[in-house]
Protein backbone atom coordinates (compact mmCIF):
# COMPACT_ATOMS: atom_id res chain seq x y z
CA UNK A 1 0.00 0.00 0.00
CA UNK A 2 1.25 4.02 -0.53
CA UNK A 3 1.12 6.18 2.30
CA UNK A 4 -2.06 7.63 1.30
CA UNK A 5 -4.06 4.40 2.22
CA UNK A 6 -1.42 3.60 5.19
CA UNK A 7 -2.40 7.42 6.38
CA UNK A 8 -6.23 6.49 5.80
CA UNK A 9 -5.96 3.22 7.58
CA UNK A 10 -4.17 3.83 10.32
CA UNK A 11 -5.66 7.46 11.09
CA UNK A 12 -2.71 9.39 11.12
CA UNK A 13 -1.50 11.92 8.68
CA UNK A 14 1.11 10.96 5.75
CA UNK A 15 3.78 13.81 6.95
CA UNK A 16 3.57 12.08 10.66
CA UNK A 17 4.12 8.89 8.81
CA UNK A 18 7.14 10.67 6.87
CA UNK A 19 8.02 11.49 10.40
CA UNK A 20 8.37 8.14 11.62
CA UNK A 21 10.52 7.67 8.62
CA UNK A 22 12.90 10.26 9.62
CA UNK A 23 13.21 8.93 13.11
CA UNK A 24 13.46 5.33 11.55
CA UNK A 25 10.40 4.43 13.12
CA UNK A 26 9.36 2.94 9.82
CA UNK A 27 11.43 1.57 7.30
CA UNK A 28 9.31 0.99 3.98
CA UNK A 29 10.14 -0.61 0.90
CA UNK A 30 10.54 1.66 -2.05
CA UNK A 31 9.33 1.10 -5.63
CA UNK A 32 10.94 4.47 -7.69
CA UNK A 33 9.88 7.50 -5.71
CA UNK A 34 7.31 5.45 -4.49
CA UNK A 35 7.30 3.87 -0.89
CA UNK A 36 5.46 0.61 -0.22
CA UNK A 37 4.33 -0.39 3.38
CA UNK A 38 2.90 -3.12 4.20
CA UNK A 39 0.40 -4.49 7.46
CA UNK A 40 3.13 -4.82 9.47
CA UNK A 41 3.98 -0.91 8.99
CA UNK A 42 0.26 -0.60 9.73
CA UNK A 43 0.49 -2.22 13.29
CA UNK A 44 3.55 -0.52 13.71
CA UNK A 45 1.88 3.09 12.82
CA UNK A 46 -0.93 1.66 15.50
CA UNK A 47 1.60 0.85 18.49
CA UNK A 48 3.37 4.26 17.70
CA UNK A 49 0.34 6.36 18.39
CA UNK A 50 -1.01 3.79 20.97
CA UNK A 51 2.80 4.92 22.89
CA UNK A 52 2.17 8.23 22.30
CA UNK A 53 -0.80 8.69 23.75
CA UNK A 54 0.20 7.15 26.80
CA UNK A 55 3.00 9.05 26.92
CA UNK A 56 5.87 8.03 24.97
CA UNK A 57 8.22 10.51 23.10
CA UNK A 58 9.07 9.26 19.44
CA UNK A 59 13.04 9.84 20.49
CA UNK A 60 12.38 7.17 23.55
CA UNK A 61 10.37 4.54 20.06
CA UNK A 62 12.99 5.65 17.83
CA UNK A 63 16.05 4.05 20.32
CA UNK A 64 13.95 0.44 20.68
CA UNK A 65 12.97 0.35 17.07
CA UNK A 66 16.55 1.04 16.12
CA UNK A 67 17.86 -2.03 16.82
CA UNK A 68 15.19 -3.91 14.59
CA UNK A 69 16.04 -1.57 11.71
CA UNK A 70 19.63 -3.37 12.06
CA UNK A 71 18.50 -6.60 11.67
CA UNK A 72 18.91 -7.04 15.61
CA UNK A 73 15.88 -8.73 17.98
CA UNK A 74 13.77 -5.96 19.22
CA UNK A 75 15.16 -5.50 22.74
CA UNK A 76 11.85 -6.78 24.54
CA UNK A 77 12.74 -6.45 28.21
CA UNK A 78 13.52 -2.57 27.25
CA UNK A 79 10.40 -2.44 25.85
CA UNK A 80 8.33 -3.92 29.25
CA UNK A 81 10.91 -1.95 31.30
CA UNK A 82 9.84 1.11 29.78
CA UNK A 83 6.02 0.21 29.85
CA UNK A 84 6.54 -0.38 33.38
CA UNK A 85 8.65 2.79 33.92
CA UNK A 86 4.93 4.93 32.22
CA UNK A 87 2.97 2.84 34.06
CA UNK A 88 4.56 3.76 37.91
CA UNK A 89 4.41 7.77 36.67
CA UNK A 90 0.54 6.64 35.49
CA UNK A 91 -0.21 5.58 38.94
CA UNK A 92 1.96 8.70 40.55
CA UNK A 93 -0.14 11.32 38.59
CA UNK A 94 -3.67 9.43 39.92
CA UNK A 95 -2.48 9.82 42.88
CA UNK A 96 -1.62 13.51 42.67
CA UNK A 97 -5.14 14.32 41.00
CA UNK A 98 -6.88 12.04 43.74
CA UNK A 99 -5.24 14.35 46.36
CA UNK A 100 -6.25 17.66 44.34
CA UNK A 101 -9.62 16.16 44.23
CA UNK A 102 -9.46 15.77 48.02
CA UNK A 103 -8.44 19.33 48.61
CA UNK A 104 -11.27 20.66 46.06
CA UNK A 105 -13.74 18.88 48.25
CA UNK A 106 -12.32 20.33 51.49
CA UNK A 107 -12.33 23.91 50.10
CA UNK A 108 -15.81 23.43 48.83
CA UNK A 109 -16.85 22.69 52.13
CA UNK A 110 -15.26 25.71 54.25
CA UNK A 111 -16.71 28.03 51.61
CA UNK A 112 -19.86 26.49 52.13
CA UNK A 113 -19.84 26.84 56.03
CA UNK A 114 -17.81 30.25 55.69
CA UNK A 115 -20.13 31.81 53.00
CA UNK A 116 -23.63 29.82 53.77
CA UNK A 117 -26.44 31.78 54.57
CA UNK A 118 -27.70 32.11 57.90
CA UNK A 119 -31.81 31.15 58.66
CA UNK A 120 -32.90 34.11 60.31
CA UNK A 121 -35.47 32.40 63.92
CA UNK A 122 -38.70 32.31 63.76
CA UNK A 123 -39.01 33.52 59.95
CA UNK A 124 -40.33 30.32 58.56
CA UNK A 125 -37.92 27.99 56.00
CA UNK A 126 -35.79 29.22 52.92
CA UNK A 127 -35.37 32.98 54.64
CA UNK A 128 -31.71 34.46 55.03
CA UNK A 129 -30.50 36.36 57.43
CA UNK A 130 -27.81 37.92 55.51
CA UNK A 131 -30.17 39.18 52.44
CA UNK A 132 -34.03 38.53 53.41
CA UNK A 133 -33.85 36.60 50.38
CA UNK A 134 -36.03 33.18 49.28
CA UNK A 135 -32.66 30.56 49.69
CA UNK A 136 -33.07 26.80 48.23
CA UNK A 137 -35.05 24.56 50.82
Amino acid sequence: MYIGELARLSGCTAKAIRLYEQMGLLSPQRRGSYRLYTAHHLTLVQMIRTAQAVGFKLGEMSELLAAKQHKAPFPLALANQGIEVKRLELQAQILALQDRERHLTLLQQQINQQFAPTPVPGAGPGISALTGAQTPA
